[in-house]
């Protein structure tokens, strides 16, 4: 039987000191097909975070013994805004029942109008039940 976790996402800069209002956060997971299905858009707060969303997992018998399929769901978190380098981190797992924080941290950009930016780009490995 499918479950539920949760994940908050907190935008900062300046080693996490700082946070940052009013990036737009993206939260998408694979399909059935491989495209990507957007769960959440939102802006960051005045504190650097999102509200809270609310993500599908298995069944919590999944994450209790290695020989279980996997026991959480993957999903990848972005975040923009025009006064930083964006930032995409890939596979963060969302567990049943848990309320997941994933902080990013932001880079200022050069501050020139042809700055681009870059975007950084993050997997983070499955966990080892």
């Amino acid at each position: 039987m499918p479950s539920k976790g949760f994940l908050k996402v907190q935008t900062v800069t300046s080693r996490a000191q700082i946070p940052v209002s009013g990036a737009t956060v993206t939260v998408s997971t694979l399909g059935p097909e491989g495209r990507r299905e957007l769960l959440s858009l939102q802006r960051t707060d005045e504190s650097g975070m999102t509200a809270l969303v609310t993500i599908s997992t298995p069944a919590l018998e999944n994450s209790l013994t290695p020989d279980q399929a996997q026991g959480w769901t993957d999903v990848q978190v972005a975040a923009s805004h025009p006064n930083f380098d964006g930032i995409v981190v890939r596979d963060v797992q969302i567990f049943p029942g848990v309320t997941t924080v994933q902080e990013l941290i932001l880079i200022p950009r050069g501050g020139f109008p042809t700055d681009l930016g870059e975007t950084e780009d993050i997997t983070i490995p499955p966990q080892g039940l």
